[in-house]
Order: C-alpha cells, then structure tokens, then sequence
C-alpha cells in the first residue's frame, strides 16, 4: 500500500499477472488521489482483471454479457480501525489497451481517464441521466486538465 504524505487516500493495487502494458503503481495512485474529493481517511482497492473476470462480474452484477474496460463497486463503509472504504475498482488491460490503440489515445491518457472515471463512480457521480453525465464528463476534463491530458471526450 502506497500512501502519500497529508493524503486521506490509500491505494491497495492487486496485481496477479502481466496482461499488457499496466502502468506503475506510482501513477495509479496519483490517477485515483487527484480524483479523490474526500476529506476521511479512505480506501480504494484496484484490481487488475484479466477480461473473463471481469466479464464474469459484469454478468452477475450488471446483467452484460462481456467484458468491459471498467466496474466500480462502491461500498462506503468503515473498518474497526475507523478507516473508511470507498470501494473497489476493476480495471481490464486488455480492453483499455485495446481502446488506447483503436481511439489513437496515449496509453497512459487512457488509463488515467479509466481510473478518474471509476473513482468519480466510487464517490456518487453517475451518468444515468444527461444531467448526470455531463457533471460527470465535466469533472473528467477538469481532472485530466489538471494532469495535462488532453479532452477524454474529444473526437480524434
């Protein structure tokens, strides 16, 4: 576990196997820190999932039958140790990878909107709903602005 000084996040990566490229540790927790809008001493678990897991939980938890780049699965409970956890995260390389090369988006762009995304999800942002979608993809851009990534939504 990586956490970083006067940040209430702490970030527990779950690394199985190589399944392509995967960036470091380093960046994922800036990704999901810079994304975190919490005061509370929080947890977020990342898990890198090859894409039978993750379709298998698509399936049970979201009625789809594939695989997907992305779950997010809020818990927003706490531990007896008073820390509170945010939730769990799914990320797929194989299909972020492949959306990088097929969008021509740098890799690590596209890892970093997939995390602010999934951590937006984990803290109540939705995008059900137009209203809902575009304060969420606006708090994307500003997120990656930040960064110094491009538009996440920008059409290449």
């Amino acid at each position: 576990m990586i956490k970083e000084k006067n940040s209430p996040l702490s970030v527990r990566i779950v690394k199985d196997k190589s399944l392509g490229y995967v960036p470091t540790n380093l960046k994922i927790n800036k990704w999901a820190k810079i994304a975190f809008n919490e005061e509370k001493d929080s947890l977020v678990i990342i898990r890198i999932a090859n894409k039978n897991e993750i379709m298998k939980l698509n399936k049970i938890f979201f009625k789809k039958n594939k695989p997907t780049n992305v779950l997010s699965f809020p818990n927003n409970s706490h531990i007896i140790t008073g820390e509170h956890i945010l939730g769990d995260i799914m990320v797929c390389p194989e299909i972020i990878n492949e959306e990088s090369d097929m969008y021509s988006i740098e890799k690590d762009n596209r890892w970093a909107h997939m995390i602010i995304h999934s951590m937006l999800h984990l803290q109540g942002y939705t995008h059900d709903l137009d209203k809902s979608r575009v304060i969420m993809e606006d708090k994307e851009k500003e997120l990656m602005n930040i960064l110094g990534c491009p538009d996440p939504y920008y059409a290449n």
